[in-house]
């Protein structure tokens, strides 16, 4: 049997714990993948994730830890994490262009803008 799958596409780093919490959610019925793009891919720097964290903002390195222990496919957008040379991408993140993120949505049952 196919599983649904569902492709998130974050563009703004504040939807960011939003999306991981929903998608924590229905990873366990459905093919899980995060796509993060422009704005949304600074979050996948470590040192932003725990500056958040300190400043009370929010705490997000869990929901990535949660999201890579429940099967979640997480990409960066290649053109932003190489664009910051000196980005500590959280662990578990795959750098992608916008081929790969055209082939999984072609195949996706839905894709979701944030």
């Amino acid at each position: 049997m196919h599983k649904k799958r569902t492709i998130y596409f974050v563009t703004k780093s504040e939807n960011a714990p939003f999306v991981l919490q929903e998608a924590i959610e229905k990873s366990s019925e459905q093919e899980v993948i995060i796509f993060f793009d422009l704005d949304g891919a600074r979050v996948l720097d470590q040192r932003y994730a725990k500056k958040m964290a300190r400043e009370g903002q929010y705490n997000i390195v869990p929901l990535f830890a949660e999201a890579l222990r429940k099967g979640i496919k997480l990409f960066g957008c290649q053109m932003n994490v190489m664009g910051a040379c000196d980005m500590q991408c959280i662990e578990g993140v795959e750098s992608a262009g916008v081929a790969t993120f055209l082939d999984l949505a072609y195949e996706a049952d839905a894709v979701l803008s944030y």
